[in-house]
C-alpha cells in the first residue's frame, strides 16, 4: 500500500480545492493537467489517466457539436452553450457598431462577476441543446487555457452551422428551395472516425485536433458559401438592400422626398397612421417610375418611425439642439418653440427590414442597426439638397437677393459635393468591391466578414466614426435646413433682416471651417484613401485654403 500513500492524499487534495474554488466542467482539465507535472512518477501517471478520462468526454462533446450541432450539457460545464441574451448575433460574428453595440470579447480571467455574467440557464430536462434557432455562445470562463481561441471560435461557427443547415423558422419561405436533402453522413463518419482516434492515445494531441476541425471548418464554410451565393441568391439580397438603405436609386427617393417633404417635417410622433401613409407613398412611387422588376422584394422592406422613447435621457442633447437652432435663427433661448430638426420625422426615419430564413444568419440585428445608421445620414443629406434646390427655383422667379443666392450657392455647393462623394466615391466604389469578393471567395466566414468589413468602411468614409467631424456635418444640415424654412416662411424675402442671414452665414462658415480642418489633419496621415478627392472637390480652386477654411464673408 505505499504507493497510495502518496496517491491518496493528493487525490483527497485535488478534490478539496476543485470542490472549494466551485470549479466544474471544463475548468477542471486545467487543474489535473497542472498536477500531471509533479515530479512523482505515480502522482504524474494517475493524474495523465485521469485526465485521458476527462478528454474523452471533451471530445465526444466536440463531436456532437461537430456532427450534429448539437451539445449535451444540463450543468453548463461546455465551454460553448446556448446565447438567451436579446438581440444575439448570428453565426458569433459580431463587429461592434459606433453608438449601439460594445466591445462582445470576453475576459479569459475567473472572477465572480463575469462567473454570474457568464452563468447559463440551465435546462430542466436532460436533453441535448438543440435551439429552433437559437445561437451558441462562447463562455471564455470555461474554456480550458491550452485550448486557443481561434480553435474554439471555429468549433462554435461548425456547431451554429449545423443549426443554419437544420432548421427551418417559421419566418422561412415555404418556395424556398429545402436544403435538407443534402447529404452530410459521409464527411460526418470521417469527422467522427478522426475524433475517435484522437480518445485512443493517452495525451490529447492538440495539433490534430486543430487540423481536424479546421478541415471540417473549410468544407462546412464552402458549403455555406455555395448555399448562399449560388441557391439562395446573396448577391440579389444585397442589390436589393442597396436600392432602399443606400438610396441607389435617386430618382425613387427624390420623388419619395417631394411627396413627403412637409408629412415628416411636421411629425413629432410616430403612429401607425403616419407610418401607413409613408409606406403607402414609397409603394406609389415605385408604381409610378415602374419599378416593380428591379425592386422585387419591397414586402420586405418597411418605413419606420423610431422617436426616443423618453425625453430623459435625450433631454441635454435636445436641449443643446435647441440652443444652436435658437442662435442660428436669431432668437433667444427661451423662445417658446424653436424648430429642432432632428426631432422630426426626416431624422427619425428608418427602415424595418424582414429577413427570411436563412439570410437570418447572414444579415445579423447589428448589421441591420449599422444600414439604418447609414440610410439616416442619407435620407436627410437628400432632403436638404432637394430642399435647397427647391430654394433656387423659387428665388428665380423673385427679385435678386445677393447675399441670399451667395448662401444657398455656398451650402448647395458643399451639400452636392458630400453626396457625390458619399454615394460614387463611396457607396459604388465599395459595393462592387464587396460584389467582386464574394463572387471570388470560397469561404463563407471570409464572405460574412468582407460584409462586415463594408458597413464598417462606408460609416468610417461617411465620418460616422470621427465624432466631431459627424458633430459638424450635422449641424452644417440643421443650418441648411432652418436656412430654408425661414426663407419659406417669407412671403418677401428682401424684408428679410439681413442679420438673420449673415448669422446663418456666420454659423455655416464655422461648421465647414471645423469640419475641413479635422479632415485635413485625417488625411495627412492617409488614413481615409477617398477623402482626398473629397477634399479637391471642395477646393479645388483653392478658395477654402485662401479663406482659412470658410466660404468668405458673408
Amino acid at each position: 500500500l505505499t504507493d497510495y500513500t502518496i496517491l491518496f492524499p493528493a487525490l483527497v487534495s485535488l478534490i478539496n480545492k476543485l470542490q472549494s474554488n466551485n470549479y466544474r466542467g471544463c475548468q477542471i482539465l486545467d487543474v489535473i493537467r497542472r498536477c500531471t507535472l509533479d515530479g512523482n512518477t505515480i502522482l504524474s501517471s494517475t493524474m495523465k489517466q485521469l485526465l485521458s478520462a476527462c478528454h474523452r468526454i471533451l471530445i465526444k462533446q466536440i463531436t456532437s457539436i461537430l456532427t450534429r450541432g448539437q451539445v449535451y450539457d444540463e450543468y453548463a460545464e461546455f465551454f460553448i452553450g446556448l446565447n438567451n441574451s436579446v438581440n444575439v448575433e448570428a453565426m458569433g460574428l459580431a463587429t461592434p457598431s459606433v453608438s449601439r453595440m460594445t466591445s462582445a470579447i470576453p475576459s479569459r480571467s475567473h472572477s465572480p462577476d463575469r462567473d454570474r455574467q457568464m452563468t447559463l440557464q440551465v435546462a430542466q430536462k436532460p436533453s441535448p441543446m438543440t435551439p429552433g434557432y437559437s445561437q451558441y455562445q462562447l463562455i471564455a470562463d470555461m474554456l480550458p487555457s491550452y485550448v486557443p481561441l481561434q480553435l474554439a471560435d471555429k468549433i462554435l461557427f461548425i456547431g451554429e452551422s449545423w443549426l443554419l443547415l437544420k432548421t427551418n423558422d417559421e419566418d422561412s419561405d415555404k418556395n424556398a428551395l429545402s436544403i435538407s436533402s443534402i447529404d452530410y453522413d459521409e464527411q460526418n463518419n470521417l469527422v467522427q472516425q478522426q475524433l475517435h482516434a484522437l480518445t485512443i492515445s493517452d495525451e490529447l494531441n492538440m495539433f490534430e485536433l486543430e487540423r481536424i476541425i479546421e478541415r471540417a471548418r473549410i468544407d462546412l464554410s464552402l458549403t455555406l458559401r455555395n448555399l448562399f451565393v449560388d441557391r439562395f441568391h446573396l448577391c440579389d439580397e444585397l442589390e436589393q438592400i442597396r436600392g432602399f438603405y443606400l438610396i441607389e436609386r435617386g430618382e425613387l427617393y427624390t420623388l419619395f422626398v417631394n411627396r413627403t417633404s412637409q408629412l415628416l417635417l411636421n411629425t413629432k410622433k410616430s403612429t401607425n397612421a403616419i407610418e401607413n401613409d409613408v409606406n403607402e407613398v414609397f409603394k406609389q412611387c415605385v408604381n409610378d417610375l415602374h419599378l416593380e422588376s428591379i425592386l422585387t422584394n419591397a414586402d420586405k422592406f418597411k418605413f419606420k418611425l423610431n422617436f426616443p422613447v423618453t425625453e430623459n435621457s435625450t433631454q441635454e442633447a435636445s436641449n443643446g439642439r435647441r440652443r444652436f437652432l435658437s442662435r442660428v435663427q436669431g432668437t433667444s433661448a427661451n423662445a417658446n418653440s424653436p424648430f429642432d430638426f432632428w426631432a422630426c420625422g426626416w431624422a427619425n426615419l428608418s427602415i424595418q427590414y424582414k429577413l427570411k430564413y436563412p439570410m437570418k444568419a447572414f444579415f445579423s440585428e447589428n448589421c441591420k442597426q449599422r444600414y439604418n445608421d447609414i440610410f439616416h445620414l442619407l435620407i436627410v443629406l437628400r432632403y436638404v439638397q432637394i430642399e435647397l434646390n427647391s430654394l433656387w427655383l423659387a428665388l428665380k422667379n423673385q427679385d435678386q437677393n445677393t447675399l441670399i443666392s451667395h448662401l444657398r450657392n455656398a451650402m448647395s455647393f458643399f451639400i452636392n459635393n458630400f453626396q457625390y462623394y458619399i454615394q460614387i466615391d463611396v457607396l459604388e466604389y465599395k459595393y462592387q468591391q464587396l460584389i467582386r469578393s464574394i463572387l471570388s471567395s470560397t469561404d463563407f466566414q471570409q464572405i460574412k466578414h468582407l460584409h462586415e468589413l463594408f458597413l464598417s468602411d462606408i460609416q468610417q468614409h461617411s465620418f460616422m466614426l470621427l465624432g466631431t467631424a459627424y458633430d459638424s456635418i450635422r449641424n452644417i444640415l440643421s443650418i441648411c435646413v432652418s436656412f430654408c424654412l425661414t426663407l419659406k416662411q417669407q412671403e418677401n424675402n428682401n424684408n428679410l433682416d439681413e442679420n438673420i442671414l449673415r448669422q446663418f452665414g456666420r454659423d455655416f462658415n464655422y461648421e465647414v471651417k471645423i469640419l475641413f480642418g479635422i479632415l485635413g489633419m485625417v488625411q495627412k496621415h492617409n488614413a481615409l484613401p477617398h477623402l482626398g478627392v473629397f477634399l479637391t472637390r471642395l477646393d479645388f480652386n483653392r478658395f477654402l485654403t485662401n479663406n482659412n477654411g470658410s466660404f468668405g464673408e458673408f
